[in-house]
């Protein structure tokens, strides 16, 4: 019965694939509410397939590439893609007239791709990560579906639809993810001294959201950034 179970990690990340898939599919006939289910639910199963590949000790190579490509789709291509509808949608280049927007987009597809085929030959983060991880900037940048479909006024509307926001956002992620900065992953054993750091992580993404509202993804994404250079800091310094 295990062994027959083995496949199903495997299984579970083809639905966060397919996911993606549907997403783009979604975003070409405009039902920007879909793509965020879509997302949300590729989050569930990428989580998912990990934990039962551990679980059943099914963990293999051909499950890791499968998970980038997935990865790839779900929460590069697609949230880069969700940027491109929006700049086209809203007329937005750079004021001088040559329109980067047009193109930024693709800084998250080029990273992503370069980030998940390192992650997988990189020996160094089996506990951690380095750099963010693709559904992590994925997330924040789909969430921002939430943002442009919202009518209400805001300062944080004015910064999350300014045209250099979609210039130069997608390129800063992009540094972001192919980076070597130490992040904090949500992987948890006994001893960690990382532990109560990783434990925070969901805990802000929870405080982000009464105070940003449905602008919460990139300011949650900073934060994460920033908590774990701290974190990284800190914790060499005690063993240092």
């Amino acid at each position: 019965m295990k062994e027959t179970l083995k496949g199903l990690p495997n299984m579970l990340t083809l639905g966060n694939l397919s996911c993606g898939a549907i997403g783009i599919e979604r975003l070409m006939a405009g039902d920007m509410n879909s793509i965020l289910i879509c997302m949300a639910l590729a989050a569930l199963l990428d989580f998912a397939d990990g934990f039962v590949a551990r679980l059943l000790g099914a963990d293999g190579e051909l499950g890791k590439q499968l998970d980038s490509l997935a990865d790839l789709i779900t929460f590069a291509l697609l949230p880069g893609l969700v940027i491109l509808y929006y700049t086209l949608e809203k007329g937005y280049c750079m004021p001088d007239g040559f329109c980067t927007s047009r193109y930024a987009w693709l800084a998250l597809p080029l990273a992503g791709a370069w980030r998940l085929a390192n992650f997988n030959i990189d020996t160094r983060q089996k506990t951690g990560f380095l750099g963010v991880p693709t559904p992590i900037t994925g997330l924040a940048f789909g969430s921002l579906i939430l943002a442009f479909e919202n009518t209400n006024d805001s300062v944080f509307k004015a910064v999350f639809e300014h045209p250099y926001f979609f210039s130069f956002a997608p390129i800063i992620a992009a540094y972001l993810m192919v980076s070597e900065w130490p992040m904090l992953s949500l992987k948890f054993k006994k001893g960690d001294p990382l532990l109560l750091w990783k434990i925070a992580v969901p805990l802000l993404g929870l405080v982000c959201v009464p105070i940003f509202g449905v602008y919460s993804g990139i300011p949650f994404l900073l934060i994460y950034v920033l908590w774990s250079i701290i974190a990284n800091f800190v914790t060499q310094s005690n063993h240092g």
